[in-house]
């Protein structure tokens, strides 16, 4: 083989194994990203390690990259440091999906909205009705009756901030209410809605989360997290225990 035939050769073996180099160094790079725009701009972010973890996938993308060049210049190891990117680059594309800072707020939403669907039966199956403002809404989650407040574990917290500064969970409550807030909803993530009915016999809970891993603004929360996934609705009517009122 001459020595071009072998340089091209190089170079192809070099293009095709240096594919393996983008996730890792892609995904470090839009976190570093994502920490600028953090902190350079009035923003709504999910907590999350973004310098150490995107220096954790520039790394490896490096040393992916690194052993690519050596591999395929060097002819080192018959071949075997291939195998650091392509581990590396298979590796990352499995996990970058389920390492995305918004899914940690995804994950915080989705219990703190579990809690409100599970104990909110057992406050109904003890007081015969639904809370009837925020206090009876926080106790039922935070305290409650004697029948739970002893469980494993404590009331999920937000995972949203802004400007560095935590953002609790806000509870807005529409009683008189025939169903649930839908629309004319605060930009803010983490507002909570609790609409219930006249009687206390009905409740519909919504609540707002960033569909991004960083945004200017809010919508509401969906099942699936994407705009065109269904609400994510917690409803319930006592009608639907079987507990017959007093």
């Amino acid at each position: 083989m001459s020595e071009s035939a072998r340089s091209l050769f190089r170079v192809f073996r070099s293009t095709l194994f240096g594919m393996f180099c983008l996730p890792t160094l892609g995904y470090g790079v839009y976190l570093l990203f994502c920490w600028f725009r953090i902190h350079t701009s009035d923003v709504y972010y999910t907590n999350y390690s973004y310098v150490t973890v995107a220096l954790i996938f520039i790394g490896a993308g490096s040393l992916s990259f690194y052993a690519t060049w050596f591999g395929a210049w060097r002819r080192s190891f018959y071949g075997l440091l291939f195998v650091v990117p392509v581990f590396f680059g298979l590796a990352a594309m499995v996990a970058i999906p389920d390492m995305l800072p918004r899914g940690l707020s995804m994950v915080a939403d989705t219990n703190y909205l579990l809690e409100v669907q599970s104990f909110f039966r057992v406050w109904y199956e003890e007081k015969r009705r639904f809370p009837a403002n925020e206090g009876e809404f926080r106790d039922a989650l935070a305290k409650g009756p004697a029948a739970w407040q002893y469980r494993v574990g404590s009331v999920p917290t937000s995972e949203y901030r802004k400007g560095g500064k935590s953002l609790p969970y806000e509870i807005v409550v529409e009683t008189i209410a025939t169903g649930p807030r839908l629309s004319n909803m605060s930009q803010r993530p983490g507002v909570v809605y609790y609409c219930v009915s006249q009687d206390l016999q009905e409740f519909w809970v919504t609540m707002t989360a960033l569909q991004k891993d960083f945004s200017s603004v809010s919508s509401i929360k969906r099942a699936g997290g994407q705009p065109t996934d269904e609400v994510w609705l917690i409803h319930a009517a006592g009608k639907d225990y079987p507990v017959k009122n007093k």
